[in-house]
C-alpha cells in the first residue's frame, strides 16, 4: 500500500481518466465545426452533445454495480475499448445519425472511468492520503479538457473533421493497452479481489443499502449543484458564447476555456486538503461555491452590453473552482459507506452533476432556437448565437443552482443528525471559529 507500485497503478488509470476527459469534451470545442459538417441547428447540436452526458448518467448506476462485482480493472479496459469504437465512429460520421451513435458509445465508457479509478484507489492507498487522491485524479483528469482546449482545437483546424477525432481514436487505444499491462485492482495480499467478497444480499439490496446512507445523497446533490454549469461551459456552450455570443476569436476563446481546466488543476489539490484538515465542514465548503457560481453567472447575465474581459475571466476561474467542489461529493460517499459499497454509492453521487448537465444542455440550445425564431419573426436580423439569445438561454441554469442549494441544506441536516446518534456534533461555523480564536488566545 502507498507504494512506489501503488502511484504507478493509480497513475495509469488517471490517464485513462484523462483520456475519457478528452473524448468527452472534444465535441464542446468542434461545436461551429459541428454545425457546419452536420447542418444542424442549436436544439440538435445540443442534441448531440447532450446524449452522451445522459447515456453517461444512465450508466452510473448499472456501472457501479458492475463495479462492485468486477473490478476497477475490468470496468476501466471496458470503457477504454468502448470509447476507441465510439471516437471512430463519430471520425467516420458524414450524418448526424452515426455521430450520435458514436457519442452513445462514448457517454457508455466514459461512465465506466472516473468511478472506477476512485475505486482503485482505495485498493492501493491507505490513511489520510485517501482524502485528497480523488482531487488528484480530477486533476489529472482535467489535463485531458486542457488539450481539447488547445491541441485539439489546433488539429481540428489543420487536418480536418475525421482525422482529427480519428487520431483520438488511435491514442485511445494507446491507454487501453497500458491499461491492461499495468492496472490491477489491488496488490497480491493487500485488499481482496472484488469478485471474493462475500455480498450475500444481492446487487439491489446493496445499491439501496448505498442511497439510504445521508452521506451518499448528500454527495449527489454537490455533484448536482457543483458540476452542471461547468459541464455546460467547457462540453457544448462555451465556446459558441465566447465566439459567436461575446466576439472573441477562436484562439482567445480556447485561452478562455483553458483557465478553466488550469483553476480546477491549481484548486484542486487545495479542496483536497481542505477536505482531509476539516472533514465536518465539507458541506459549508459546497455551499459557499454554490453561492459563488450563482452570483457570478448574474452579474454576467445581467451586465449591460457585452460583459467586460476581466468579468468574462472572473466567471472562468469560478467555474474552474466548482469543478474541485463537485469532487467533494465522492468523499461524502466515501466516509459514509463501507468499500464493498463503495462502487454503488460512487455511481450514486456521479449521477447528479450529469444528470443536471443533461437537463441544462438541451433546455439552453431549445430556448436560443425559440428566441431566435421570435426575434426573427419580429423583424430583428440577429444570429443564433447573439449574446442576448444567450442571455435567456444561460439563465435556466438558475434552476439548477437553487435546487441543488437547497437540497445540499436539506441533506447536511439529516447527515448531521445522524453524526449525532454517534456522539458527533457539528457546532456552527461561527462557533467553531470563536472556539478557535479562544484557543490561539490562551
Amino acid at each position: 500500500m502507498n507504494s512506489a507500485r501503488s502511484w504507478l497503478v493509480w497513475g495509469v488509470g488517471a490517464i485513462a481518466y484523462m483520456m475519457a476527459i478528452l473524448h468527452r469534451s472534444s465535441l464542446g470545442v468542434a461545436g461551429p465545426a459541428a454545425a457546419e459538417r452536420f447542418e444542424v441547428a442549436a436544439t440538435l447540436l445540443a442534441t448531440l452533445g447532450a446524449v452522451q452526458v445522459g447515456v453517461y448518467a444512465a450508466m452510473q448506476v448499472p456501472v457501479g454495480v458492475l463495479l462492485d462485482r468486477f473490478g476497477p480493472r475490468v470496468l476501466i479496459a471496458s470503457g477504454a475499448a468502448i470509447m476507441v469504437g465510439g471516437q471512430a465512429m463519430v471520425a467516420l460520421a458524414e450524418d448526424l445519425p452515426l455521430a450520435i451513435a458514436g457519442r452513445v458509445l462514448l457517454g457508455i465508457g466514459d461512465a465506466a472511468t472516473f468511478i472506477s479509478v476512485i475505486r482503485l484507489q482505495s485498493g492501493w492507498f491507505r490513511g489520510p492520503i485517501v482524502a485528497q487522491m480523488s482531487q488528484w485524479t480530477a486533476t489529472t483528469g482535467q489535463v485531458g479538457q486542457l488539450m481539447s482546449a488547445i491541441p485539439f482545437v489546433w488539429l481540428l483546424n489543420e487536418i480536418g473533421w475525421r482525422l482529427s477525432f480519428g487520431t483520438l481514436a488511435v491514442a485511445g487505444a494507446v491507454i487501453l493497452v497500458l491499461v491492461l499491462l499495468v492496472v490491477f485492482d489491488a496488490p497480491r495480499g493487500g485488499a481482496p479481489a472484488t469478485g471474493s467478497i462475500d455480498v450475500p444480499e444481492g446487487w439491489w439490496p446493496r445499491l439501496q443499502a448505498a442511497f439510504r446512507q445521508p452521506g451518499t445523497r448528500l454527495g449527489f446533490w454537490t455533484h448536482f449543484s457543483l458540476l452542471a454549469s461547468t459541464n455546460v461551459f467547457l462540453l457544448l456552450w462555451g465556446f459558441p458564447m465566447l465566439v459567436d455570443g461575446l466576439g472573441y476569436s477562436q484562439p482567445d476563446a480556447a485561452r478562455l476555456m483553458t483557465v478553466v481546466v488550469v483553476t480546477g488543476m491549481v484548486v484542486g489539490p487545495i479542496v483536497g486538503i481542505a477536505t482531509a484538515r476539516f472533514p465536518l465542514r465539507r458541506s459549508t465548503l459546497v455551499l459557499c461555491i454554490v453561492g459563488i457560481v450563482a452570483l457570478t453567472w448574474a452579474v454576467v447575465l445581467v451586465w449591460p452590453g457585452h460583459p467586460p474581459t476581466w468579468l468574462v475571466v472572473v466567471l472562468v476561474v469560478v467555474l474552474g473552482i466548482a469543478g474541485p467542489g463537485s469532487t467533494v461529493g465522492f468523499d461524502f460517499a466515501r466516509t459514509f459507506n463501507p468499500l464493498r459499497v463503495l462502487g454503488s454509492a460512487n455511481g450514486v453521487v456521479n449521477i447528479g452533476g450529469f444528470l443536471a448537465s443533461f437537463a441544462i444542455m438541451p433546455a439552453v440550445g431549445i430556448i436560443l432556437d425559440v428566441v431566435h425564431s421570435v426575434r426573427t419573426a419580429a423583424g430583428e436580423q440577429v444570429g443564433l448565437y447573439d449574446w442576448d439569445a444567450f442571455r435567456i438561454a444561460l439563465s435556466s441554469q438558475f434552476v439548477v443552482l437553487a435546487l441543488g442549494f437547497a437540497m445540499v441544506v436539506r441533506m447536511r441536516r439529516i447527515t448531521r443528525s445522524r453524526l449525532r446518534e454517534e456522539g458527533i456534533e457539528v457546532a456552527p461555523v461561527w462557533q467553531a471559529i470563536a472556539r478557535r480564536m479562544r484557543r490561539r488566545g490562551h
